[in-house]
């Protein structure tokens, strides 16, 4: 989550150590200044990380954002608590905070002024299986609820890996 440039091998050592001696990415770059980092970094750091990228959501001008989906979505508890995700215009959920996500729960795709929902988990080879097709975000929502898996909860610190280890969902 974070990331920098420098022609200097000392700088880049002295960020590897303090990196590695579990510095917060707010003292990485003090004490390194060409590292950079966003507010997400901040926000895994301090547990906030779906709760933040939801509000990048809804407050980003990107234009593969559909925000009347990000609303839609937004207000319904159980998938507020996941984190969400953008991939090929898609609106992902995640039952966990780290990459890899987990894919276990329905996608929303924007076509042509529909909503398809996709399930990836169980994914045919030639792509994802479709669960239907809505004419409004609420009811690509609807979809969504109604086929999230029975264990769902509030997404996680960690990957999808480490859920795999530790949760048969």
């Amino acid at each position: 989550m974070a990331k920098g440039n420098t022609t200097s091998l000392h700088e880049a050592a002295a960020a590897s150590g303090i990196w590695q001696s579990g510095a917060n990415v707010k003292d990485l770059r003090s004490a390194c200044p060409f590292v950079q980092y966003g507010r997400l970094a901040e926000a895994h750091e301090r547990g906030t990380a779906v709760e933040t990228m939801w509000t990048i959501y809804r407050q980003t001008t990107a234009a593969h954002v559909d925000h009347d989906l990000v609303e839609a979505a937004y207000a319904e508890p159980q998938l507020r608590a996941l984190f969400p995700f953008h991939s090929h215009r898609s609106l992902n959920f995640s039952r966990c905070t780290g990459f890899p996500y987990t894919h276990d729960v329905p996608v929303i795709t924007p076509v042509d002024g529909k909503y398809r929902v996709t399930w990836w988990k169980n994914r045919p080879p030639h792509g994802p299986a479709d669960i239907g097709e809505t004419d409004n975000p609420r009811n690509a929502v609807a979809l969504v609820l109604a086929h999230l898996p029975s264990t769902c909860g509030p997404a996680v610190a960690g990957t999808a890996n480490d859920l795999d280890e530790s949760d048969p969902t």
